[in-house]
Order: structure tokens, then C-alpha cells, then sequence
């Protein structure tokens, strides 16, 4: 019998593959196990993290469970009682690392782990990965204008046509930038098809406290985790509930999305251990665009004649530095106000300004505190190179009090996060500076001196994204580098030590309820976040 040519045959198995293939595109749908055991790691390429878990799922119990990092946390969920209980290690000054068990609250159906394969399409594509011939499944969905988020499910199939996941790769391309924003990598091993009783039951249900959602936001957000989507679900009303926010319909899609992505990163930074803190907080669902404007602070564009030296040569600063004490906060000296909140305005520049004219003027009257006018430098202050919402400098607002000066806001008017018309010819009283100067740049010495001598002193910073979200501890951003700039106009008001490192410690004006009640503990090391680039005190 005549061998067949070479290229029919491989036309042959081309035909067969390829009608396979379209027939199976045709007729395939995922079927997951209905009963399943899987081992698994999660791996984060921007964050360079890898949190391994594993998964239980029995519906003859109607119940499932989820542990992560080997079980240091576990979590049972039962769908036949509507129960749901979180097993965690915690610490206080009387136990380390104890394991302590809680009801979190109803769930009314049995969680399923498995990836939701409703939006996604077969490409009639197969591949070889770790060992395995995969089916290939991806789709895309697009949250926001030039924002894309796909994803690619390689599964696959045993002799009884029951899908197995062996990898989800998640990415999302923003456009507008031109970047990655997140790329995620599940992996899936060690299947097993039946899972017996006591692994998806709580040993002891009886010792579990009841956990009522609700009361301590912060402390109910230990109980849920960004990967499960119902958590999410479920975190994002609390969020909601907590800062009194209320969303339609497509934006309340468009919030959840963002407040997951932030919740996944601050989840992420808090496990590096790096020294600092982050949590939720009122800015976690804000837009890029609505979080450019805390940020209204740019470099100085103008040199003004009228702008002192700092009245000390570097050889004075190294002696006269050593005299200093090794902490020092003008909130003991009574001569801080209260932090404040600028809001959806540009306006810290104006901000930073009016905190350290308050404490130079509290310093030399007794520690009287004015509240002076932020909305008059909005106002008024547009021929020194600022501009209201939209930004300003803070040489150029000092020289505005300097030529000017600034009432309080009771003489004024209230703030309003808003440019509005100027009023400043109508006041009767203003209160001067008789100067301003330029602290030695780049060199801490001299800010030290500067504080203790002189008063609160304005610097530019870089605000970043995660210091948005910063909670407590002394910040250092790894990001904060030569290719980014000052954004952000904040005060300094004394600097010290914590744990063997020292910090500035910056007045912020986002309200009492970011951070460590309103204020940034700055690292000192490196000149991080270009604290050390322009730093000013008024003179009264």
C-alpha cells in the first residue's frame, strides 16, 4: 500500500484539529467541579507579592472554606446556616499570635472559589502549561475610557468533562498613561474531587464570638479579603455606610472598582512590614482626577527680591545644631491650630502658608492661635503665581501675605473649597509678616534649626498615591524619585525620633481624619519626597 505524501497527511491533521476545535467552540461551556480541593498561589507582579491558599468547596453540605498562608487564616463559610466564621491570629499586651475565632455575619448561599467564567469566550486555542494540555478562555471589559482589564483562564478537561483551572492571568492596560496597572497570576494545583466533612466545618463553633459589622470600621475590614468577590461586595457598603456616601447604579460600579484596587494595594504594602501603615480611608474610591486636587502645589516660577537667606552659614548650623533637643513638636508649645480640610480644591499651597504664619505669629504674641483666611489667599493671591482651586506656589503666597496680609476667617468669611470674589480691601484688620526666607536647601540641619528657631516652615512635597492612603508610622516612598516632582504644599513643625529613625513631623490639611490625626510622619533619611528642596518660614 502506497504511503501517504507528507504534506496531505499534514493537511489532513490540520482539518481534523481545526473542525475539533470549531466544534468544540461551538458547544463549549466550563463546567467546574462540583466538588473540589484545590492548592494555590496568588502571585502579584506589581507588588511582587505571593499569598498562597487553599480551598475547600462541599455542596452536600453546602458549605466551603478558604485558608491563607499555610492556615495562619482561615475562613468557613455555611451556606445550609447562613453563617460565616473567621479564624485569625491576634496580639495584645497579654497573648501573641493567638488564634481566635468569630461570626462575621449571614451568608445566605455556599461561596464559590472557582474563577466566574460568564464573560469569557473560548479561542478554540491550546497550549502546554506545567505539564498540561490547557483549553484557552479570555475576555476583556473596559471600567473606564482607555482603561482595559482582560483576562486569560487556561483550563483542563478530565475524561469526564469536568474543567479544571490550572492558571488565570489578570492584567489591566491603562491607555492614558501608557502602563500596566495591575497584573495578577493565579495558579491552580493539587486538585482533589472530594473533600470530606470535618474540612469544611469549624472545630468548635461554640467558642466563636459574635462579630456585629458596623460598630469600628477599620477593625471590620480584618474580617474580609479583596479576592473574594462577595467580600468586596460586601466591605464596599460598609465603606459606603462609614464615610455616608451614596452612588447610583454605574457609579456605584465604578467606586467599587477603584476602592478594590486600592484595598488590594494597602492590603499588599501592609504585609511588607516597611515601617508605615496604610488603610481605607475618604479618598479610596476618588478618581485620578478628583485626587489631583489635593495635590495644587507646583515648584516657583518667579525669584522675589524680597525673599530672604536663612541667616546662618553652613559652619553656624553644624555647631549651633548639636545645641538642639533631640525631638521638638510646636503642639506642645501650644502654638499649632487645628488641622483642617481643604477638600476638592487645590488649595494646600494656600493652606500650608496660612499654618505657618498662625504658629509664627502664635510664638510672638503669647500663644494666642489665629485662625486665619486659606479662602482669602484662594481669593485674592492670583498675582503671585497662584491660582486658586487650580494650584499655587508657596514663595508666591508668602510674598501675597508678605505685600497683603491675611485676615482670620471669621473676619472673612468661611471657607469654601471654591475661588471666589476677593474681599480682602473690606477688612479692616490683617495681620503682616514683616518678611520671609528661603531655609538652606537640602540640608536637615538647617530645617531643624529653622523649627526651633523660627517657627512652622512650608515645604513642597510629592504626594503619591500611597501616601493618600497613609494611616501611621514614618512614610518613606520608594517611589518618590528624580522622575517625579512637588505636588503637594504641607507645614513642618518639628521633627524627632521613633525606633532609632528620625522623622519630620508635617501638618497636612485633609482633615483630622487622615493619618495620625491630620499629620505625616516624614522620613528624614535621603531627602524623601523632595522634603528638603524648598523650605520657607514667614517672619513676624
Amino acid at each position: 500500500m502506497a504511503a501517504f505524501p507528507a504534506f496531505f497527511v499534514l493537511f489532513l491533521f490540520f482539518n481534523l484539529t481545526y473542525g475539533y476545535a470549531l466544534l468544540k467552540d461551538e458547544e463549549y461551556e466550563i463546567v467546574w467541579p462540583s466538588e473540589y480541593h484545590f492548592k494555590g498561589e496568588k502571585l502579584d507582579f506589581k507588588s511582587t507579592l505571593k499569598e498562597p491558599f487553599e480551598i475547600w468547596y462541599k455542596p452536600e453540605f453546602n458549605r466551603s472554606r478558604i485558608d491563607y498562608y499555610g492556615g495562619s487564616i482561615k475562613k468557613y463559610y455555611y451556606g445550609d446556616t447562613g453563617n460565616t466564621y473567621s479564624i485569625h491570629p491576634i496580639t495584645t499586651e497579654e497573648v501573641t499570635n493567638e488564634q481566635v475565632c468569630f461570626e462575621i455575619g449571614d451568608e445566605d448561599e455556599q461561596m464559590d472559589f472557582l474563577p466566574d467564567t460568564s464573560e469569557l469566550t473560548y479561542t478554540g486555542q491550546t497550549m502546554r502549561i506545567y505539564d498540561k494540555e490547557v483549553d484557552i478562555w479570555t475576555g476583556s471589559d473596559e471600567y473606564e475610557y482607555k482603561i482595559v482589564k482582560e483576562t486569560t483562564l487556561y483550563v483542563y478537561q478530565t475524561k469526564d468533562g469536568v474543567d479544571i483551572p490550572v492558571q488565570v492571568i489578570t492584567k489591566e492596560y491603562n491607555y492614558q498613561i501608557g502602563e500596566v496597572s495591575e497584573h495578577v497570576v493565579v495558579n491552580y494545583f493539587d486538585f482533589k474531587d472530594s473533600v470530606e466533612e470535618e474540612d469544611v466545618t469549624v472545630e468548635d463553633e461554640d467558642v466563636c464570638g459574635s462579630m456585629y459589622l458596623g460598630k469600628d470600621f477599620q477593625k471590620d475590614m480584618k474580617f474580609f479579603h479583596p479576592s473574594i468577590p462577595k467580600e468586596v461586595d460586601k466591605a464596599f457598603d460598609l465603606y459606603t455606610n462609614h464615610h455616608s456616601k451614596v452612588y447610583h447604579e454605574k457609579e456605584h460600579l465604578k467606586r467599587k472598582r477603584i476602592f478594590e484596587k486600592n484595598w488590594r494595594m494597602i492590603e499588599n504594602h501592609n504585609r511588607k512590614n516597611l515601617g508605615f501603615r496604610l488603610e481605607l480611608n475618604k479618598f479610596s474610591d476618588w478618581t485620578d482626577e478628583e485626587l489631583k486636587k489635593l495635590t495644587g502645589t507646583r515648584p516657583s516660577t518667579k525669584s522675589y527680591p524680597e525673599m530672604m537667606k536663612f541667616p546662618h552659614s553652613l559652619a553656624e548650623i553644624d555647631e549651633l545644631v548639636q545645641e538642639l533637643p533631640q525631638d521638638f513638636d510646636m503642639r506642645v508649645l501650644g502654638a499649632i491650630t487645628p488641622v483642617k480640610n481643604q477638600d476638592s480644591c487645590g488649595s494646600c499651597w494656600a493652606f500650608a502658608t496660612t499654618a505657618a504664619v498662625e504658629g509664627a505669629l502664635a510664638r510672638t504674641n503669647g500663644d494666642r492661635l489665629l485662625d486665619l483666611s486659606e479662602q482669602s489667599l484662594v481669593d485674592c493671591a492670583w498675582g503671585f503665581d497662584n491660582m486658586g482651586c487650580n494650584g499655587g506656589t508657596l514663595d508666591g503666597a508668602m510674598k501675597y501675605v508678605l505685600t497683603h496680609g491675611i485676615p482670620t476667617e471669621m473676619a472673612y468669611g468661611v471657607y469654601t473649597a471654591n475661588d471666589g470674589y476677593c474681599n480682602i480691601k473690606n477688612m479692616s484688620t490683617t495681620y503682616k509678616i514683616r518678611g520671609f526666607a528661603q531655609v538652606t536647601p537640602h540640608n536637615p540641619s538647617a530645617l531643624k534649626l529653622a523649627l526651633y528657631k523660627y517657627g512652622p516652615v512650608t515645604i513642597g512635597i510629592h504626594a503619591s498615591e500611597i501616601m493618600k492612603n497613609y494611616a501611621n508610622g514614618i512614610f518613606y516612598d520608594f517611589s518618590c524619585d528624580s522622575s517625579y516632582w512637588t505636588n503637594h504644599g504641607v507645614t513642618v513643625i518639628g521633627y524627632g525620633v521613633r525606633d532609632g529613625e528620625e522623622y519630620w513631623l508635617v501638618k497636612n490639611s485633609w482633615g483630622e481624619d487622615w493619618g495620625e490625626d491630620g499629620y505625616i510622619l516624614m522620613s528624614a533619611k535621603n531627602n524623601n519626597c523632595f522634603v528638603l528642596d524648598s523650605p520657607y518660614y514667614p517672619i513676624v
